[in-house]
Parts: C-alpha cells; structure tokens; sequence
C-alpha cells in the first residue's frame, strides 16, 4: 500500500504544477485554466485505470470547480485594478450561466471529439485573426446589444462548461473584437468565468451522484481530491498572472493570447488526430 501511495506522488506534484500555470494563465489571460486542469487530469485518471466512459466527465467537472476560487481571485484582482468593464459583465452575465448549466446538462450527450474539434477550430481561426489583424480591427465599436448580444454570450457559457472551461478563450477574443481593451476583456473574462463554474459545478455534482465506477473522494463527477491538489494553488497563483497582465502593454498581451491559442488548438488537433 505505501509503495503504491509513493508511486503516485509524482503524478500529485505535476497535477499541483498544473494548478499554478492554470492559476497565473487565469489571472494573466482571463481564462479559467481548465485549458491546463483538463488534460492534465484526464491523462492521470487515465493512468490509474478510471473508464474511458467517465474520465472526461470527471475531469470537465473538476475543472469547472477549480475555476470557482481561482476565477473569483482572478477577478478580484483585475477589479482592483479598474480592469472589468462592469456593463459588459452586466449584459453577459444571465446568458453565460444559462449557458453553463445547458452545457452541464448536454455534455454527456455528444461526442468528445467532435466537441474537442470545433474548439481546436475555433481556437486556431482566432488566435491566426490576432495575429495577421491589424490593431484597429473592429467588428464594432460596442458590444452589440439584443438577440447578438444575448446569444453571443449564451453559446460561450454553453461550449465553456461543455468543454470544462472559464470561457476565457473566447471571451476575450470577442470583446476586443468589439472594441473592448485586452486589459478590460481580460478582466471581465475572469469575472465571468468564475459566475460560468458555479452551475456548471453543481449539474456535474448532480448529475453524476449515482455513477458507477467513480474515483475514490468524488462527490457526482467532482472529484475533490483533484479539487484539493489545484485549487489552493491555482488560487494563489492567479493575482500573480493579473498583477503581470497590467504592467504588459496592449500588444504583448495580445500576442501571449494569440500564442496561447495556437498552443491549445495544435495540442488538441495532436490529441483526436
């Protein structure tokens, strides 16, 4: 038994080190780390014989529960420093949880690769538009209000908690494309983020109260001895990523996401293909 437990503290250690890159990724950028938090626990659970049935369910989840504290930190942070467009989280914020807990809800539904697909899609057409678009590329000088304003938002939250992420990724890419600052978009990512976890989380705990063949320590498809390993990490490491978002200019922030797109959309493609 003690050889077993002293076999797995490598695997403990790397999942802690991925609860501090998701956590300054969370604060530096605005996404909710489950970018990191995801694969890193589905390769672990993997590992140690978890069914291919659940093991994404259970790392989506987890994910989405890392985000809670680490989002809420992120945010605090990035308000301290007047980098949250409150209208924009105002307008965004129903829709994004709605959108949460219709992706909760559907996520066993479809396939994990198709869903991995769109989003490597998704993830490289946008992060090539910030890097061969001009500063000055708008698709407006707002975010648009009514149906496009509402729906913009909903299918964010409804992918993000799908996939068990903040939003982010996306979040800040649409905002700037509407005119919003890379400091603010990132920001107001954070905020929402954080509010996207929370029914997300709770859908996951539900829904996954009665399946077979969970990992010991896990309440539905959260599993909170992953919960444990990340979150206190991941919460400490985010004020260090936004403090480092606002003392780097707008185009360096800029091409850190574009960078950090590309390496996620690459990585994914690498993983169905």
């Amino acid at each position: 038994m003690g050889d077993e437990i002293l076999s797995l503290l490598p695997f403990a250690l790397i999942i802690s080190l991925s609860g501090f890159i998701s956590g300054y990724m969370a604060g530096l950028l605005g996404v909710g780390g489950g970018i990191v938090i995801v694969p890193v626990l589905y390769y672990f659970l993997s590992l140690v014989g978890v069914s291919q049935d659940i093991v994404m369910h259970i790392s989506v989840a987890t994910s989405l529960a890392v985000i809670i504290p680490t989002g809420w930190r992120s945010y605090q942070s990035h308000k301290a420093n007047d980098g949250v467009d409150a209208a924009t989280l105002k307008l965004w914020l129903l829709p994004t949880v709605i959108g949460s807990i219709i992706g909760a809800n559907i996520a066993g539904m479809i396939s994990g690769f198709w869903l991995t697909l769109i989003f490597a899609v998704i993830a490289f057409l946008v992060s090539i538009n910030l890097f061969i678009s001009k500063e000055n590329f708008k698709l407006g000088d707002s975010i648009p209000k009514g149906i496009l304003g509402q729906a913009i938002p909903l299918s964010v939250g409804t992918l993000s908690a799908m996939l068990g992420i903040g939003g982010g990724t996306f979040n800040v890419s649409l905002m700037t494309l509407y005119g919003n600052s890379i400091h603010k978009a990132v920001g107001t990512a954070a905020g929402l983020g954080f509010y996207l976890a929370i029914p997300g989380t709770l859908f996951f705990i539900v829904t996954g109260l009665r399946v077979e063949g969970l990992p010991p320590g896990s309440l539905g498809y959260v599993n909170l001895i992953g919960l444990i390993l990340i979150a206190p990490i991941s919460t400490f490491a985010a004020p260090i990523g936004a403090r480092s978002a606002h003392s780097l200019n707008k185009k360096v922030l800029s091409n850190i996401f574009a960078i950090f797109l590309l390496f996620t959309s690459i990585r994914m493609f690498l993983e169905i293909f």
